[in-house]
């Protein structure tokens, strides 16, 4: 995996496998059409997420596209699902535009949101999934338009939704400045010409669903929490999930703290990953529900 997100993404799948509130699953399961589904996910990725559902036998077959504005990830998409269904026994058909996954057909559309919503789309899908994705963008703004990708009734499963809670352990002198800092950027953060993010997505989401005509059925906690074992060795590839998300917190605060104190926080916490001491902790929420009907 060359693409260093690409990376990112895969290490992230067992730190969402235990982070996915089990509960908010079960409902949105029961929420689903009975046998083949037409289901849409955006912001999509890598993948992980139908890998996951196939796994846990939360679908089978139907249609599946992911959409993702990275086209590099939706071609590295193709080998990593490949490589993950061979593992597993299942067959893998390649398509021209994505793969057979046993009984489950998977399409790969390479789209911006925003634009993907403003240029229609084809038929709507019985299930819409975003997954840590919604705290990307401008809920208020987009969510109307989310919620036009889905039939009357059909059913939104909406996980990972940051909530304003970055924790690191141990404590540093200069936690609070940096995460709130850390967190600032998010809001201020733009992306193809629009807002994309806000730090305490999780609890406005609660308000923004009502207002939508779409309120959340089913809702519950989906922290991060990674951490070594008794061995002092994080599981899988979580170490490297965790380097990068200090990257992503050094890359987004070289121009807004003291330089000093960026550079010995990073210092210290990439120390306390090597050996084995970091802890971290991310608050989120996770929705299931219906679209208006």
């Amino acid at each position: 995996m060359s693409y260093p997100y690409t990376r990112y993404l895969a290490a992230k799948k067992s730190v969402d496998d235990r982070a996915l509130n089990g509960r908010v699953l079960a409902d949105m399961r029961r929420l689903m059409p009975a046998g083949a589904a037409q289901v849409l996910e955006i912001g999509a990725g890598l993948g992980t997420m139908v890998a996951r559902l196939l796994e846990w036998r939360v679908i089978s077959a139907g249609e599946y596209t992911l959409l993702d504005v990275d086209r590099q990830l939706l071609r590295d998409s193709r080998a990593w699902l490949g490589e993950w269904a061979t593992t597993r026994g299942l067959r893998a058909e390649p398509l021209p535009d994505g793969l057979r996954l046993g009984d489950l057909r998977v399409r790969m559309v390479a789209a911006e949101l925003g634009s993907y919503l403003e240029a229609g789309h084809g038929e709507p899908a019985e299930v819409l999934i975003a997954s840590a994705f919604l705290d990307l963008v401008d809920v208020p703004a987009v969510l109307p338009g989310l919620l036009r990708l889905l039939v009357p009734g059909g059913v939104y499963w909406f996980t990972i939704n940051f909530d304003g809670e970055s924790i690191f352990q141990p404590d540093h002198p200069c936690d609070d400045d940096i995460m709130r800092a850390y967190h600032r950027s998010m809001n201020e953060r733009v992306r193809f010409g629009r807002p994309a993010g806000e730090s305490r997505t999780g609890r406005y989401l609660f308000r923004h669903l009502r207002s939508a005509g779409a309120p959340a059925l089913s809702s519950g906690s989906s922290d991060w929490v990674v951490h070594a074992g008794p061995d002092g060795s994080y599981p899988d590839d979580e170490a490297y999930f965790l380097d990068s998300i200090l990257q992503t917190i050094q890359d987004a605060l070289k121009d807004r703290v003291e330089p000093a104190d960026l550079a010995d926080w990073i210092a210290v916490r990439r120390r306390q990953l090597a050996s084995g001491e970091l802890l971290y902790i991310a608050h989120q929420f996770d929705f299931a529900g219906r679209a208006p009907g």
